[in-house]
């Protein structure tokens, strides 16, 4: 039976279980895998960690899947969601969290997975959130009568495992407009840019496996009753509403995005307008002082029989005068 399950990233076969309708789970190491391949009357679960090359050797060797359902399994370059009907079974990609998620869009990974009637295979590269909350809870409720249900779970949790990334995505987001009324611009440009960013992939990852998994509970195979279907189908539909939440939320990004340039504009173009009305008010006085200045001799009133000792203070009111029109030519009009 299945007890504590601690998070193991160094093995081959992170878990294996027999799993039946009335009887616990029961565990299936990596040397009893032949053994458990033989049983009858429930479904047996292998997840692999791909970053242990026996774990990829006997996906490779030993696993009797067929060349293009490794080729899916093995692949570490492709993350794309998608779902292949295979025989009389399908074969998986599909998005999940990682553990050390930090909020980066790098940090999404993808689960891959082999089903059919008896058996799934499943595997790894970085621990991932929702399949690991399944394996832990099926010391709790870990009885499935078939893969359809199993799958059904698994669906669920992937999809509040995205949903609670999404609702940290909004209070995030919250705190970006705060941080934009504070009018703390910068640090609001560079926190938006990266929600932006992964609010864009999030949708890239959710919106077709959505689409592939409606095609898991629409396909006609034999080992998916009508009771499984509609289960899968209910779980399949959270999908939808966590497309709804990023869509929205992406769609609340924009417009931020929107308010926080209009403002970073309306800032720049108010220091443009008081830089103009400083250098339009001080151009005459600067011209003024500049002619009175020159070492020329001969100038109006400060030289020959028509010298004044007012002529200074003549010239200070010059340029005061300047200024208050030039104020005056600039003032607000109604």
């Amino acid at each position: 039976m299945a007890g504590s399950i601690k998070l193991d990233t160094g093995t081959d076969l992170i878990c294996g279980y027999f799993l039946t309708a009335d009887a616990p789970p029961v565990r299936v190491s990596f040397e009893e895998i032949g053994a458990a391949r033989h049983r009858t009357g429930g479904v047996l679960w292998l997840h692999f960690n791909l970053a242990s090359a026996r774990a990829r050797d006997w996906l490779e060797r030993e696993s009797g899947l067929d060349e293009f359902a490794r080729e899916i399994l093995l692949d570490a370059n492709d993350d794309r969601a998608r779902l292949e009907p295979f025989d009389d079974g399908f074969v998986a990609v599909l998005s999940d969290m990682q553990y050390d998620f930090n909020f980066e869009p790098s940090d999404i990974g993808a689960l891959r997975l082999f089903m059919d009637a008896g058996r799934i295979v499943s595997c790894r590269r970085h621990p991932l959130k929702a399949i690991d909350r399944l394996r832990k809870a099926l010391g709790d409720h870990g009885r499935y009568s078939s893969t359809a249900e199993f799958m059904a779970d698994l669906i669920d949790l992937l999809a509040d495992t995205l949903g609670e990334v999404v609702a940290r995505a909004e209070a995030d987001l919250d705190k970006v407009e705060d941080t934009v009324l504070a009018e703390r611009y910068q640090l609001a440009r560079q926190r938006l840019g990266q929600l932006r960013q992964l609010i864009v992939r999030l949708r890239r990852h959710v919106s077709p496996q959505r689409a592939a998994l409606a095609r898991l509970a629409s396909n006609k195979v034999s080992w998916i009753g009508e009771d499984d279907r509609a289960r899968l189908g209910h779980a399949i539909e959270k999908f939808a509403g966590v497309l709804y939440d990023i869509e929205a939320l992406q769609d609340r990004a924009k417009v931020l995005q929107d308010e926080l340039l209009a403002r970073v504009a309306d800032q720049q173009n108010h220091s443009l307008h008081v830089l103009a009305v400083v250098t339009v008010i001080f151009t005459p006085m600067t011209l003024i002082s500049g002619i009175f200045g020159m070492n020329v001799a001969g100038l109006p009133g400060v030289a020959g029989e028509h010298a004044s000792d007012h002529a200074f203070w003549w010239v200070m009111l010059l340029i005061l005068l300047s200024g208050v029109a030039m104020l005056i030519f600039l003032r607000p009009r109604r």
